[in-house]
């Protein structure tokens, strides 16, 4: 599985010293029938994305498109990662 370089370097740190688990979320987002639905969420994004590709491949209606990642306590994601 290749990633982005986004995404590599987000897994570099939620496997540093300065993560903290807890402080964000990732929230893997699928279009299905021209909506955008959330599909997975996890505290981290390797996690996140593998559970999201392991939904998706069960229904060939949805296809993962994104990452959002949103600080606890927040409505707005302060982060996006794009899905090749």
């Amino acid at each position: 599985m290749s990633y982005s370089t986004h995404i590599k370097k987000e897994m570099e740190w939620i496997n540093s010293d300065q993560f903290k688990q807890g402080q964000y979320i990732y929230m893997g987002m699928a279009k299905l029938g021209g909506r955008t639905v959330c599909i997975a969420v996890a505290y981290k994004i390797d996690y996140c994305i593998s559970k999201a590709r392991q939904f998706a491949a069960g229904d060939a209606n949805i296809s993962f498109d994104h990452i959002n990642k949103v600080k606890a306590g927040e409505l707005v994601p302060c982060l996006r990662f794009s899905i090749q």
